[in-house]
């Protein structure tokens, strides 16, 4: 099998000893990506780092994983301060940054009324965005001066004075699970990557994007490809119980999955045959979510799962 496994370090009530040393951990299991995900005051916690600091605090303890965002929300940061931040890390991290983008999900619009942050709304966020990321790669690849002229960003003989290491820029992601989004990421042709509550509505979003690639010229066999889930794994019903515990309550194991966005669970031969099929799809890039803080998910899925795929 030939695709890769990264994991989501956590940052949520956490302090930033037990951050690191999950990062570690993680890398010591055998994942080769650590992934970071994007919110500045998430309902679900009382405390959280910010994410470009952890990651720059991480390069220099984990020297051999590379490093990215999940989704970072484009609003947080004006894309020529991030284009800044992307080329920065690259060098200190020697070359391994990547970065994921994305207009972000429906609670992020109440933290930025809470934090006073201007939020597009509408066509707007998509339109907004695609000239978001335009400016960002307009920076990162530019000698000499830029410009760039647009309904929400402008660049005027901007400097283009941080070249990144990596050529033409550090992989870029777009984070896409509904129609219009999955259209935009097939319009921009970087990298997609997907969260969704089941298998089926993965298939559903591949046929969206690939008939967008089209439309846009695009081969969609050349766009990279990555998916981003929890993983749950258990091999008994006392396990599933254990693992479900810190989970929300529904009605059913089904509906706890979906809400979870969980398309990775059971015992190791059934992960293998999920992985199978979900290769088959395209996916490349493994983003795996571990919702216990103590990871026992992760950690099961290192010494259970990962040496079948490596």
């Amino acid at each position: 099998m030939g695709a890769v496994f990264g994991a989501v370090v956590p940052r949520y009530d956490l302090g930033w000893g037990e951050v690191l040393a999950l990062a570690k951990d993680y890398r010591d299991w055998g994942f080769r990506y650590l992934w970071f995900t994007d919110h500045l005051q998430p309902s679900r916690a009382n405390t959280v780092f910010e994410t470009w600091t952890v990651m720059a605090a991480i390069s220099q303890h984990i020297r051999d994983a590379r490093l990215g965002t999940t989704v970072l929300c484009y609003s947080y940061r004006h894309p020529a301060v991030l284009a800044k931040m992307v080329a920065t890390l690259d060098h200190i991290s020697g070359g391994r940054v990547e970065l994921g983008l994305g207009i972000g999900s429906e609670p992020q619009g109440e933290e930025h009324e809470a934090l006073g942050i201007p939020y597009q709304r509408g066509v707007e966020r998509y339109e907004g965005f695609k000239e978001y990321v335009e400016v960002i790669r307009i920076l990162l690849t530019a000698e000499g001066t830029a410009s760039f002229r647009g309904r929400y960003y402008t660049l005027r003989n901007a400097r283009a004075n941080t070249p990144p290491i990596q050529k033409p820029h550090p992989p870029i992601w777009i984070g896409a699970r509904k129609k219009r989004m999955v259209k935009v990421a097939a319009e921009t042709g970087f990298g997609w990557n997907f969260y969704g509550e089941s298998v089926e509505e993965y298939r559903e979003a591949v046929k969206i994007f690939e008939d967008a690639c089209r439309v846009y010229g695009r081969e969609p066999h050349k766009i990279p490809r990555a998916l981003f889930t929890s993983v749950l794994v258990f091999e008994s019903e006392d396990e599933r119980v254990e693992r479900f515990r810190p989970l929300p309550k529904a009605d059913s194991v089904e509906e706890v999955l979906r809400r979870t966005f969980t398309l990775l669970y059971g015992g190791p031969d059934r992960i293998l045959r999920q992985v199978e099929e979900l290769e088959s799809l395209g996916v490349q890039q493994f983003i795996l979510r571990d919702l216990d803080n103590k990871s026992s998910n992760l950690r099961d899925f290192a010494g259970k799962v990962l040496p079948s795929l490596i």
